[in-house]
């Protein structure tokens, strides 16, 4: 069971919940701030007190972790937004309603110069980190501000159960004048490392690997066993992701800087929700879905376009991820044969991405048998209630470490 985290007894004191002034959490309409319009400025900045770069921490281990009660975790630490440069080189990624910028931390003495200074002095710890780069998500339009509030809820409600940190990119706050979200800059994701490693692939083509996914058997069951046990975090959280592809997934480097090793951690949670008892119902609906992502997309997602009816569900996350871990064996998505846009969509609502993935120039790596084929199949049946849960996707797969 998730447990909330317990208050620290060590003689730190505790991250504050509040900004100051005010004294309590506003909610968003309180929150009288000018709107900017893309170009208007080459940075922006923020100031705070020192931030804490860690699982939040409850005051009392009695404190409800009630959604309904959640509100925005203010962001309390200073930051300067950086401009979008000539090249691009500050943007770390970009969608429908947000982009994702890079800031930098400021130094108390940095920060004392904004228009605002920091309303409490700053100490030692947030000198030594001063300078760390951070990602800033920010709105790209101004109905995308509702959205950003919603993940920035949840996003507190996830950071509040213990080892959120494990699996999800630290998370720092909201910024309410900015309509902003805080979060650590993790630069590369899944999606690119993949490509990288088909390209690496190609190139050293043997006989004696060409059953393995691109990035090796080794770091493939080590990134898929990590993933799954984020999802099931998040499911026993009562989280429903909704978005799940290799592009909204960072890898962190291991801490003994090892290029072959990584932790990946679940990002952009601006399609998530949150139901009270999620877990226990793979089917049950919590939303009803009005974009997906085609190539990760559960067959019911689609019927969920064309109808009321449809929701999106706690199945079509493990869906999602099969087809994501899919993608990281053969480095490139089972769709890849579709010439048009209507044709991939056609083979999307199938339901047989494996089938599709071994008439790929990668099938070997996911032919009948092999280990990703074994590994996947619970996940990426087509009808939900037939689809592994996570426990008995995390089952299946240690009966085959075992074997």
């Amino acid at each position: 069971m998730l447990r909330a985290s317990e208050p620290s007894t060590s003689t730190r004191t505790p991250p504050t919940f509040t900004l100051t002034p005010p004294t309590t959490p506003v909610r968003p309409q309180a929150f009288e701030t000018p709107d900017f319009e893309d170009g208007d400025r080459e940075s922006e900045a923020s100031a705070g007190a020192p931030r804490q770069n860690e699982d939040f921490i409850l005051p009392t281990a009695e404190e409800s972790l009630s959604w309904e009660s959640i509100l925005p975790r203010p962001c309390t630490i200073q930051y300067q937004r950086l401009g979008s440069g000539s090249s691009g080189s500050n943007i770390l990624g970009s969608g429908a309603w947000s982009s994702v910028y890079r800031a930098t931390e400021l130094s108390p003495a940095e920060a004392a110069l904004l228009p605002t200074p920091p309303s409490s002095p700053a100490n030692s710890r947030s000198q030594s980190i001063a300078g760390q780069v951070l990602a800033v998500k920010a709105a790209a339009r101004r109905d995308g501000h509702a959205i950003l509030y919603q993940e920035a809820r949840i996003l507190t409600y996830l950071h509040r159960f213990c080892h959120a940190s494990s699996y999800l990119v630290p998370f720092h706050g909201y910024d309410a004048a900015c309509h902003s979200l805080v979060m650590d800059a993790v630069p590369l994701n899944l999606e690119t490392h993949a490509k990288s490693c088909l390209e690496t692939a190609k190139a050293n083509f043997s006989t004696r690997t060409m059953f393995d996914p691109v990035c090796g058997l080794a770091e493939w069951q080590s990134l898929a066993s990590q993933l799954i046990d984020g999802l099931g975090f998040l499911h026993e959280a009562s989280c429903v992701h909704g978005d799940i592809k290799p592009a909204n997934i960072l890898l962190q480097r291991s801490e003994d800087g090892s290029s072959d090793s990584y932790r990946p951690l679940y990002c952009d949670f601006s399609s998530s929700h949150i139901v009270e008892h999620a877990s226990s119902d793979a089917s049950k609906p919590v939303q009803q879905v009005t974009a997906i992502s085609t190539d990760f997309a559960s067959p019911e997602l689609f019927t969920s376009l064309c109808s009321s009816a449809g929701m999106a569900t706690i199945a079509s996350d493990i869906y999602a991820l099969g087809v994501t871990l899919l993608v990281v064996a053969i480095g490139t998505s089972p769709y890849v044969g579709a010439r048009m846009e209507i044709q991939k969509l056609s083979m999307a609502r199938e339901g047989r991405p494996l089938e599709f993935a071994r008439q790929t120039g990668q099938g070997t790596r996911v032919m009948k048998g092999k280990m990703v084929e074994k590994w996947l199949r619970g996940a990426l049946e087509k009808e939900a209630d037939k689809r592994d849960k996570i426990e008995e996707w995390q089952r299946t797969i240690q009966s085959l470490i075992d074997q």
